[in-house]
């Protein structure tokens, strides 16, 4: 019985594949290693931000000492809106920085304040041989007002600054004119009173401000500062409650950074 026997043809008989050079593996070419840090992704160093620069800057630093030039117009009454008359004020202005926000500040101020009173609101001194009875008193007074008041920087932007003020002002009085207007037997007079150098009033008046400054260049600024002045007691000859109000402008000039 004859055996079928499977015979698997040899590379040999393929004489394509017999032809192809066998290389020796001395000199099969060798690939170089794998450079780990050259597969991580290059990551680009970014620009540098100029917002970021400008807030490492050094903030510039603020003047102490500001000296300034005060305009205000302004109105006093005793009492009742009916009996104010308007006025003005001139003088120069100090201030000291205490902090960053805080100041300190006073003045010199050329003050007129005029004003009406009736009978009922004033005081005739003891020494004026005067008429008692219903009478209307204009006033016109000339004082040298001293404030001092700390301000408060509300709001600080380059551009302007917001703040509030309180404080007390004293009152110098340098020259005071009373006109009385009253009546006799139905018919109306008028008398006059003047007071030269009269008596000082110390912390006399409650300062209230606030305002805006507005800075021009590096040193010099503008200010608006509307302002209230409430009585601590009486004021001038009369004694009476003096309540004014008005704005201020000034122009200021900083030094001593």
């Amino acid at each position: 019985m004859a055996t079928t026997s499977t015979t698997t043809p040899a590379i040999s008989q393929r004489p394509e594949l017999a032809q192809l050079p066998t290389m020796p593996a001395s000199v099969a070419p060798t690939l170089p290693a794998q450079d780990t840090l050259a597969q991580k992704p290059v990551v680009p160093t970014p620009a540098p931000d100029s917002t970021q620069t400008k807030k490492t800057e050094r903030p510039r630093l603020a003047h102490r000492l500001v000296i300034g030039v005060l305009v205000a117009p302004s109105f006093s009454a005793v009492r009742r809106l009916e009996t104010a008359r308007f006025g003005n004020d001139l003088g120069l202005t100090l201030e000291y920085r205490l902090t960053s926000r805080l100041r300190v500040r006073t003045s010199i101020i050329r003050s007129v304040k005029q004003y009406g009173a009736a009978s009922s609101d004033y005081t005739i001194p003891a020494s004026w041989p005067w008429r008692q009875g219903d009478y209307e008193v204009n006033a016109n007074c000339r004082m040298t007002e001293i404030p001092l008041n700390l301000r408060f920087d509300v709001v600080s932007r380059p551009k302007y600054t917001v703040f509030a003020s309180v404080g007390l002002s004293s009152l110098l009085m340098r020259y005071e004119c009373y006109d009385y207007d009253y009546q006799v037997n139905g018919q109306p007079r008028t008398a006059v009173a003047e007071v030269y150098k009269g008596k000082n009033h110390a912390f006399g008046l409650l300062n209230l401000s606030g305002g805006v400054e507005r800075p021009l260049g590096s040193r010099w600024s503008l200010q608006a500062e509307p302002f209230l002045q409430l009585p601590l007691g009486g004021v001038g000859a009369g004694k009476v409650r003096l309540t004014s109000g008005g704005a201020a402008f000034s122009v200021k000039y900083g030094l001593l950074r």
